[in-house]
């Protein structure tokens, strides 16, 4: 497996950090509640992050298709 693929437990990870890091973090930001702020922000990171992850690997899915061995 390539490292790359460890990327994929960044999200989950910040996913499950979000509710204790609202318990320092300030009440609003950018005028709404923290907690939606930082889930929003990592909606659109973990498309981000899959987007890294497939263009890391979409070599081996040319590699595959064409029949070459890894």
């Amino acid at each position: 497996m390539k490292s790359v693929k460890w990327l994929a437990a960044l999200p989950v990870i910040a996913f499950f950090s979000g509710g204790w890091l609202s318990a320092h973090a300030p009440t609003f930001v950018l005028g709404m509640p923290f907690l939606m702020v930082w889930n929003v922000s990592w909606l659109v990171l973990t498309s981000l992050v899959m987007l890294a992850i497939d263009r890391a690997e979409g070599d081996l899915d040319a590699r595959d298709a064409s029949g070459e061995a890894r």
